[in-house]
């Protein structure tokens, strides 16, 4: 297993870089502290199998950059980490196609199991207490108090990375029927993607 962790803090990676190696013991970790670094890193071999990415660091842009990490690894898990508290921004930086993003003001265990429910296929974001304002919630939490029983269930299967396909066959419902439930839960969140509905679904604590 090979592991890229980019991130400008020296101090930071080091305690990164020590609770991976303790949850993946043979994993290979590759450090980078700018862009040009990270550029290196990815286009050495074997390709990773986990990119865990600060987004404000020397020479790259978070938003051009993770788009292109994940055009250039279709298939790799990628985590987004950062200070970012604002819901709706994380809401912004899963829409780039990220799998998780992590506050850095977690506690280290939440970091940890985060990064095992990515690596096991789901869609993650874990933000501190404090990251949710009051105001921030009553945004959100009436979207969700509006969904049906039913979009609840689509928007948990969403959050697990199912396409509209596997949900059908999940629910016993055909394609379209689940295409339009989709449509209506993302007009409901007031999300325009899926990966933005999985966000608030794990926001929330939807399993």
């Amino acid at each position: 297993m090979r592991i890229i962790l980019a991130d400008d803090h020296p101090l930071y990676r080091s305690g990164m870089k020590q609770m991976l190696a303790e949850l993946y013991p043979d994993a290979t970790i590759d450090e980078a502290g700018d862009a040009g670094t990270l550029n290196s890193q990815v286009l050495a071999q074997p390709e990773p199998d986990l990119i865990i990415s600060d987004l404000l660091f020397p020479g790259f842009d978070y938003i051009r950059d993770l788009k292109r990490l994940r055009q250039t690894f279709s298939l790799c898990p990628i985590i987004a980490v950062s200070m970012m508290n604002d819901p709706l921004e994380v809401e912004h930086i899963m829409a780039l196609g990220v799998n998780g993003y992590v506050s850095k003001s977690v506690p280290s265990e939440q970091m940890l199991e985060a990064v095992e429910k990515v690596m096991q296929g789901n869609i993650e974001v874990r933000l501190s207490d404090e990251c949710l304002s009051p105001e921030m919630q009553g945004l959100v939490k009436p979207a969700l108090d509006e969904l049906t029983p039913r979009q609840i269930e689509i928007l948990k299967l969403l959050r697990h990375g199912l396409s509209n396909k596997e949900i059908a066959r999940e629910l016993d419902l055909s394609p379209f029927t689940v295409r339009s439930h989709v449509s209506a839960l993302m007009k409901n969140l007031g999300v325009s993607n899926r990966a933005a509905a999985s966000a608030i679904a794990a926001t929330y604590g939807l399993n």
